[in-house]
């Protein structure tokens, strides 16, 4: 069986080995994932200067050693086409997972892109038709913007990358609120955090890198 090899691009750092742990056993033995990260390569002081401007929403992501950083949005964006392209050039990848669910500026790419945006917004408004949405995020400052890119009933803060308010207060919350559905709205949401929060609820909790684990089988 031939091998197809799938790039997976962390705004962070890479190896994610917990993403890629999870991801790896969801997909076809045929795919073979490889791993960029935006920021390998990079000083801390460069990093420092990917930092949000003031009044920005960041964009969260975690570094190799496992600490969580804020980032631009703008900045980001502007670095994912030069890294799509190093990606299909020089790793020769027939497809690419971005590890990161912020709805991208989007452009023209000469070879499959997996925003999981793309797919959660689909399942949500076209596929459960869902009324109200009940979102987890990683940071309170990210909660306005959230409110408006989901149209969102509630949204509650949890980072993926630290202690914080429990699954169930949460779970609670959404209860409170009759939502239809749950979006776990970053990348670094684990399996075990969807069955958590899932064992408390009766709608469907949506985890993004089993969406995007999804989306890549469908293209191979």
């Amino acid at each position: 069986m031939d091998k197809v090899k799938v790039g997976l691009l962390t705004i962070g750092q890479s190896p994610r080995e917990d993403i890629v742990s999870e991801i790896k056993p969801l997909l076809h033995p045929r795919i073979e994932i490889l791993e960029r990260g935006l920021l390998n390569g990079l000083s801390p002081e460069e990093i420092e200067r990917l930092k949000p401007d003031t009044g920005e929403t960041p964009l969260v992501t975690r570094l190799r050693e496992g600490r969580q950083v804020e980032l631009s949005e703008k900045r980001i964006s502007s670095m994912l086409p030069e890294a799509i392209d190093f990606m299909q050039k020089e790793m020769k990848i027939r497809a690419v997972g971005v590890l990161c669910t912020n709805d991208f500026p989007k452009k023209e790419f000469s070879l499959p892109v997996i925003f999981p945006f793309d797919y959660l917004k689909f399942l949500t408004s076209r596929v459960l038709n869902a009324k109200g949405l009940g979102v987890v995020v990683p940071l309170e400052s990210q909660i306005e913007m959230t409110k408006e890119k989901w149209k969102a009933s509630v949204v509650e803060a949890k980072s993926p990358y630290a202690a914080g308010i429990s699954w169930k207060e949460i779970a609670q919350k959404f209860i409170a609120k009759k939502v239809d559905a749950v979006i776990l709205d970053c990348i670094g949401y684990r399996i075990k955090d969807k069955q958590e929060v899932q064992s408390f609820l009766s709608m469907p909790v949506l985890l993004p890198r089993i969406i995007l684990s999804y989306a890549i089988n469908q293209l191979f």
